[in-house]
C-alpha cells in the first residue's frame, strides 16, 4: 500500500478503500482500548487516526462528486467513540456510536463515483502513485501525417481513463526502485502536508494547543477519579459501619422478643400475615388503633412510636429512647403485655433479659 496516499489531498478514494480505512481506524481504537483501558492515551490515539479518516472521506466525496464538507459528518462518531471509551462507563453507549459510524461509513462507500477514472490503484487514484518516470512525461497527440503533436503531462489528470495504461513493466520495476529510494521526505503527501502548513500555521497551533489541553484535562480527571474512588469507598464503608445499626437480642419463652437497637427499644413477635408497612405511627396517630398502647397488666401503659409489618412477616414495635428503662424494668417484674391485640405471659422474661448482659444495667 501507498501509504503517502493516505494523507493525499489531491487523489480519489473508491468505496471499499474507505470502507477498509474506516473499519482498521476503528479497530485500532478498539484494540487501543483493550491494551490501555480506560487510559486518557486513547484520545491522543483517537486524534493522530482523525485525519487519516478524514482525509479519506474527503477523496471519497471528490470521488463521488459531492460537498467537500460531508467528509467532517465521519469524524463526529469518531470523536465520541474515542470520549466514551475514556469517561463513559455505559458499554451500551459506545455499541451505540459505533453502530452509527458503521451506518455512516457503509452509507459513504456506497456512494456513486461520478469521475470517468477507471483505474484504481488499491483503492485509490492521485499523485501519490503517479510513476516518477512520468511525472515529466511528454504525451503524443496522433495526426493524419504520422507525426505525432507534443503536450506536457505535468499534473494528475483524474478524468484521464487510461492514465495509467502503456507503461511497461520495465519502466514500472524502475520507478518502484528510485521511489524506494527517494523515501517519504521527497513524497507528493509530504509536500502537500508542507505547503498547507505554511499557509495554515495558526489553525496548526490551535490544534496542538487544544490537543494539549484536552490531554490534560484527560489526564487530570483520570488522576482525580482514581484518587477519588478509595477515598468515597472508605466512607462508604465508614458511613455503613456507624447507620448500620447493632441490635442486642433477649427472646422471652411466650414467643416475642426484646432488642435494643442503639438505646431504642424494640418488642417483635411474628404476627399474621399482612403487606409490609406501617401499622400505626404515634407522628401522625393513623392505623390500627389496638397498637397505640403497650398495657402491663399492673395498668401501665407506654406509647410506641411505630409498629410496622417487616418483609419477613414479623411485627416490630419501636418506643422512645425515655421509655427503655422502664418497660424493660416492667417486662421483667409484671406478669403480662398486651399490644395488638396479641397478650404475651411475661413468665420467665427475668431469666432471660438477664442471659444477655446488655440488659442487666436496666433491671
Amino acid at each position: 500500500m501507498q501509504y503517502q496516499s493516505l494523507f493525499c489531498f489531491k487523489g480519489l478514494d473508491n468505496g471499499v478503500r474507505f470502507a477498509v480505512i474506516s473499519a482498521s481506524v476503528y479497530f485500532i481504537l478498539l484494540l487501543g482500548f483493550v491494551l490501555l483501558g480506560q487510559s486518557a492515551a486513547l484520545l491522543v490515539l483517537g486524534c493522530l487516526l482523525a485525519p487519516v479518516l478524514g482525509l479519506s472521506a474527503y477523496r471519497r466525496m471528490r470521488d463521488a462528486a459531492r460537498s467537500s464538507w460531508y467528509a467532517c459528518l465521519v469524524l463526529i462518531p469518531l470523536c465520541l467513540f474515542s470520549i466514551t471509551l475514556v469517561y463513559a462507563a455505559s458499554l451500551a453507549l459506545s455499541l451505540a456510536i459505533l453502530v452509527i459510524a458503521v451506518l455512516l461509513s457503509l452509507f459513504f462507500a456506497r456512494l456513486i463515483p461520478v469521475g470517468k477514472a477507471k483505474f484504481y490503484h488499491q483503492g485509490y487514484v492521485g499523485p501519490a502513485v503517479t510513476l516518477r518516470s512520468s511525472a515529466n512525461r511528454r504525451r503524443v497527440e496522433p495526426s493524419l501525417g504520422g507525426h505525432g503533436g507534443v503536450a506536457d503531462s505535468d499534473e494528475y489528470d483524474a478524468e484521464a481513463p487510461h492514465a495509467y495504461e502503456g507503461v511497461s513493466e520495465e519502466d514500472n520495476h524502475q520507478w518502484q526502485t528510485s521511489s524506494s529510494l527517494q523515501g517519504f521526505s521527497d513524497s507528493m503527501a509530504l509536500r502537500q502536508w508542507t505547503h498547507w502548513a505554511k499557509q495554515n500555521q495558526k489553525l496548526l497551533l490551535g490544534v496542538v494547543a487544544g490537543l494539549g489541553a484536552l490531554v490534560l484535562i484527560g489526564g487530570l480527571f483520570e488522576a482525580l477519579s482514581f484518587d477519588a474512588e478509595p477515598i468515597s469507598e472508605l466512607v462508604q464503608e465508614t458511613s455503613e459501619q456507624v447507620i448500620t445499626p447493632i441490635r442486642e437480642e433477649a427472646k422471652i419463652p411466650d414467643g416475642f422478643s426484646v432488642l435494643l437497637e442503639n438505646d431504642v427499644l424494640i418488642i417483635r413477635w411474628l404476627g399474621e400475615k399482612g403487606s409490609e408497612g406501617e401499622i400505626w405511627s404515634l407522628a401522625s396517630a393513623q392505623g390500627d388503633r389496638s397498637c397505640a398502647n403497650l398495657s402491663f397488666n399492673d395498668g401501665s401503659h407506654y406509647r410506641p412510636i411505630l409498629v410496622e409489618y417487616m418483609p419477613d412477616t414479623s411485627i416490630e414495635a419501636r418506643f422512645s429512647p425515655l421509655d427503655t428503662r422502664g418497660i424493660i424494668s416492667d417486662i421483667a417484674m409484671r406478669g403480662s403485655i398486651k399490644l395488638c391485640g396479641y397478650d404475651f405471659s411475661l413468665k420467665g422474661s427475668q431469666s432471660a433479659l438477664s442471659k444477655n448482659a446488655v440488659f442487666i444495667p436496666y433491671l
